[in-house]
């Protein structure tokens, strides 16, 4: 049985696009530029808001993710997200449930997204009141899929990476899980497909929350 679990946000343990799509689109509308599409965004997401920002902004418009119009997009779109992030926005079914069923065996569990932090806490503070021992988006560290934000989240629930699964529904999930010598767990319900999870690494895949506590807790 693993000793921790920590669980990527976006489409693992929240369903954010649609609050996604209203916010990237205001900053797009503002900014004079054309609006994405749903499918278009979700291509998009899972490297950070400054990447996700810079890909949405019209083809050809950046020469890379430093430039000056990512930096000014970045801040208009954190505005719109502000005023829409948790209009939406709700847990998966049945994965508070599971959350709670882990750390209620003894689990610790832990968040880890490359959203802004700030955004990170306040979503989770509202949809998942003190169902966390640990919660971090993007501060200074390396971003996902880097191992270094994980092997920091370990520490600090104090458990050995060896003993920690990391669970996410994209590639760069498993690839964080793989790269920090913990356990990549893929899960079904949100924006990628089994077949990405496995390719990426996954060594668990799970269709449903319920399926996931009796796998982690065998």
């Amino acid at each position: 049985m693993i000793k921790a679990a920590i669980f990527d946000l976006d489409g693992t343990l929240l369903d954010t696009m649609d609050d996604l799509l209203t916010a990237m689109n205001g900053m797009l509308r503002e900014l004079g530029f054309p609006e994405r599409t749903y499918d278009e965004l979700l291509r998009f997401i899972n490297r950070g808001a400054r990447r996700f920002v810079g890909r949405s902004l019209p083809d050809g418009s950046i020469k890379d993710f430093d430039d000056p119009l990512v930096d000014r997009a970045l801040e208009v779109y954190a505005r719109h997200y502000a005023e829409h992030c948790l209009d939406t926005t709700h847990p998966f079914d049945g994965v508070p449930e599971a959350v709670a069923a882990l750390r209620a065996s003894g689990v610790k569990v832990g968040v880890l997204s490359n959203k802004q932090d700030a955004f990170v806490k306040e979503t989770i503070a509202k949809l998942y009141p003190d169902a966390f021992d640990s919660v971090h988006g993007q501060l200074d560290l390396p971003e996902k899929p880097d191992p270094a934000p994980a092997l920091a989240v370990a520490a600090e629930l104090g458990v050995d990476p060896a003993d920690c699964a990391f669970i996410g529904d994209s590639d760069i999930d498993i690839k964080t899980g793989v790269n920090s010598g913990m356990l990549p767990v893929g899960v079904t319900w949100g924006y990628r497909s089994e077949d990405v999870l496995l390719d990426a690494g996954a060594k668990l895949i799970v269709h449903t929350p319920a399926d996931l506590v009796t796998s982690l807790l065998k």
